[in-house]
C-alpha cells in the first residue's frame, strides 16, 4: 500500500472510532499531516476533501464556499 493511500485509511479509521467532540482536531491533525507531507489536497479522495474544506471554512482558513 503507498503512503497516501495507508494514511488516508488511517484516518478514516480514526475518524470511525473518534467522538463527535473530538472530530475537529482529528480532521485538523489530518489536514497538517498530509499538507506536510504532499504539499496539495488535490489526490485527496472527493469525500475527504469536501471534510477538510469545511473544516477549514469552520475555523478561517480559507474564504471558499464549501
Amino acid at each position: 500500500m503507498d503512503k497516501r493511500a495507508s494514511l488516508i485509511q488511517a484516518f478514516q479509521k480514526e475518524l470511525k472510532r473518534t467522538r463527535p467532540m473530538a472530530s475537529p482536531r482529528c480532521i485538523d491533525s489530518f489536514a497538517n499531516l498530509w499538507e506536510y507531507e504532499f504539499g496539495s489536497f488535490e489526490p485527496l479522495p472527493p469525500d475527504l476533501k469536501r471534510l477538510v474544506a469545511y473544516r477549514a471554512a469552520e475555523i478561517g482558513w480559507t474564504d471558499d464556499d464549501v
